[in-house]
């Protein structure tokens, strides 16, 4: 079982992980592409601070190693000139039995040992410098792959404006226009009228141009490089409805003028001072106006690897596990190989025939790391509660945190209480009936007072309940069977946790009553009178609330929660107990046999 996980990646939202190992369809609106590039920045900047601070990382692992390799030689020459020293006392002893030669030994031993710890921090340093070199290799492929998105959002952009402009400019009306002109005395009356009908057309065309550049979306734009391109407007039909002279002097026409623009294909981009490649189809090119085919050469890559059930991705996209077969068009192209528990194998290649490429994923350190997450498998391909890593080490517990704790060893606990779904997957592969079930009755806090409810158990606690809240009216026998049941499925080791432990992992290296400060702050966790819907009223759902420093969700509040003492010690609050109750130090003390519509229990993973 694995434990170890990038810190970094951790910090990745899954939803935007996600969305570099899939396929994406690319918008068509200028809208949803606007918001996909500034969202996509975003992103990119979050992934380059991700990266300068992995590069960061690994430049401070490199300069520790530069400092043992430095100290090792420091450690060599002492561990020779005690080697030597020893010989020298040794062969002296040899002649004089009286000669005590413990002081040359013991630093022959220690130099020698100061040498061995040498080598041990070196070679795991240069472990340490491995696995953050793998993840910056990662670090950057997944910004080149948000660049390449960029860069095509970018295209599907320019392209996306271009067209929405073409259809603009596409237009068909008719309109009305009155043109009055004063004739010249040379002229006869067919010529005068001629004049007059042509100089009406050039201004219904002038109106028409202009009517349509006003209702474009880019106005400006378009105005700016009118220079560049033609519209193409064509009169199409055009009838006199009024003519002659008004004054003896100046001939009036009133004419209905039947009018279209057809711009041809690379007009809309000259319009946006963008490359024409954006005004034609895919593979297109405007030579004489004539589509051609473009020609892309495709080729077979092969992708293997010395592992099963891996995980291919390509430029970003998911093929699956290897062996991989795919066709890709020649280029350059980013192939990502990786499997969890191993360093991800990473390579750009320039593909320009059929290619092979084999990735050789070696095995990271299996050293936990505190807030580590991990689950066990169980059988039907379902999980065992999922688990937040805790290490040994010095711990502040108990009123104000004044008292120091020496935790020998890791542990996992459970990341949420125990829920009803989870729970019933257990009922139902067991047949358990728990004590409430037995006795017929789980009690419930009713005016301040502890009361029996008839006919109520986990099943029917006195207020409704949904898969992904806590399980409660369970007795401590309940929580052990549960946790015995577990280890049994796994081979792993599972139980509940000491009140130590538990607020350990509460805490969250937190010093004060709760995770967040000393102040309770309303809505923040489901306790009575907190502000939540929940509140004084039932148990909410195990994430309704943001989790501690830790990962670890409802660690105030929400139900008390099973320890594994004798004496029968709950921890945590509940969501009809006062918030006071709810502080790290604060416990319940209850007869083991309890089962309470506000009592239940998260479990404990021992760790080698």
């Amino acid at each position: 079982m694995r434990f170890g996980f990038s810190t970094l990646l951790l910090a990745l939202s899954p939803t935007l992980m996600a969305s570099y190992a899939q396929a994406q369809e690319t918008p068509t609106s200028l809208m949803e592409i606007d918001d996909q590039i500034f969202t996509k920045h975003s992103e990119l900047v979050t992934f380059e601070q991700f990266r300068d601070g992995q590069q960061e990382l690994v430049n401070q692992q490199q300069s520790e190693i530069k400092r043992l390799k430095a100290e090792a030689a420091t450690l060599s020459a002492k561990f020779e000139d005690a080697k030597v020293k020893l010989k020298r006392d040794y062969e002296r002893m040899i002649n004089d039995p009286n000669i005590d030669i413990a002081a040359s030994q013991a630093a022959y031993q220690n130099a020698w040992q100061s040498v061995k710890d040498n080598q041990d921090q070196t070679l795991s340093a240069q472990h340490r410098l491995t696995e953050l070199e793998a993840d910056l290799v990662t670090k950057q492929a997944e910004i080149k792959t948000i660049k390449r998105l960029i860069e095509n959002l970018e295209t599907a952009k320019y392209r996306a404006r271009a067209e929405r402009l073409a259809q603009e400019l596409n237009q068909h009306k008719k309109i009305s226009v009155s043109f009055t002109n004063r004739c010249a005395d040379s002229m006869t009356f067919a010529q005068c009228e001629s004049q007059t009908k042509e100089l009406a057309l050039q201004k219904a065309v002038k109106e028409f141009r202009l009517s349509l550049l006003e209702k474009l979306s880019e106005t400006n734009v378009v105005k700016a490089n009118l220079h560049k391109a033609s519209i193409n407007i064509h009169v199409l039909d055009h009838q006199t409805l009024e003519s002659g002279f008004q004054d003896g002097m100046r001939y009036r026409s009133l004419m209905d003028v039947e009018m279209e623009s057809r711009p041809d294909k690379s007009t809309a981009c000259r319009l946006l001072d963008l490359d024409k490649q954006y005004c034609l189809s895919k593979g297109q090119s405007n030579g004489n106006n004539a589509a051609v085919q473009q020609e892309v050469a495709w080729v077979n890559v092969s992708v293997r690897s010395n592992l099963y059930d891996d995980n291919v991705l390509i430029d970003g996209v998911s093929y699956g596990s290897t062996p991989v077969e795919v066709m890709l068009p020649i280029g350059e192209h980013t192939i990502l190989v990786e499997k969890e528990g191993y360093y991800p194998f990473s390579k750009s290649v320039e593909v320009g025939s059929d290619f092979a490429i084999r990735a050789e994923l070696k095995e990271r350190t299996n050293q936990p790391r505190s807030g580590d997450k991990f689950a066990d498998s169980l059988a039907n391909d379902t999980k065992a509660p999922e688990m937040i890593t805790v290490l040994k080490g010095q711990y502040l517990v108990g009123q104000n945190a004044a008292e120091r704790v020496n935790l020998d060893h890791a542990f996992g606990i459970g990341a949420t209480p125990v829920t009803v779904n989870q729970f019933k997957y257990f009922v139902e592969q067991t047949n358990y009936k728990t004590d409430a079930e037995l006795k017929n009755t789980c009690t419930a806090l009713i005016d301040g007072e502890v009361t029996p409810l008839s006919k109520s158990s986990w099943k029917n606690p006195g207020f409704k309940q949904y898969p992904n809240s806590p399980v409660v009216c369970v007795s401590q026998n309940d929580a052990k069977s549960y946790a015995k049941w577990l280890s049994k499925q796994t081979g792993a080791k599972y139980r509940l946790p000491t009140a130590q432990e538990w607020e350990i992992a509460a805490r969250a290296g937190s010093q004060t009553k709760y995770w967040w400060g000393n102040t309770f702050e309303t809505g923040k966790a489901n306790t009575g009178w907190s502000g939540t819907p929940w509140s004084n009223v039932s148990t909410a759902p195990v994430s309704a609330f943001a989790p501690n420093k830790l990962g670890m969700y409802d660690a105030v509040g929400n139900v008390w929660q099973w320890t594994n003492g004798s004496s029968g010690i709950a921890k945590g609050g509940a969501w009809n107990f006062s918030p006071e109750m709810a502080a790290a130090d604060q416990q319940l003390i209850l007869s083991t046999f309890t089962a309470s519509n506000y009592l239940g229990f998260r479990v404990v993973r021992e760790l080698n």
